[in-house]
């Protein structure tokens, strides 16, 4: 029996659609982060009423357009990863690249 091959031309599309599948799955995992400040508190260990208030705050300039979400998300998500201290981590990283791009926290 002779084996059907099929050509580059119709896998070709077929791949793409696979790559950019995963690849849009995977963005949205890692922009899904909640802005639940009660979760992002117990998530970063918070355990003083200063470190509720930074909470607190940030998530209100996120949902009032004034701090980007995605600076944000990403510092939460690199201190998330640290084995202690994660709400220092996550205070210090987005207070420093939030200064960078001018906004004071």
């Amino acid at each position: 029996m002779r084996r059907l091959r099929q050509s580059p031309v119709m896998t070709l599309p077929v791949v793409m659609g696979i790559i950019i599948a995963l690849l849009s799955v995977r963005i949205v995992q890692a922009d899904d982060v909640n802005l639940d400040p009660e979760q992002i508190k117990a998530a970063l260990h918070t355990n003083s009423e200063i470190e509720h208030g930074f909470i607190e705050r940030t998530v209100g300039m996120v949902k009032a357009g004034t701090l980007p979400r995605d600076l944000f998300t990403s510092s939460f998500i690199w201190a998330r990863k640290k084995p202690r201290r994660q709400f220092q981590y996550f205070r210090q990283a987005l207070t420093v690249r939030a200064a960078e791009i001018g906004i004071k926290l």
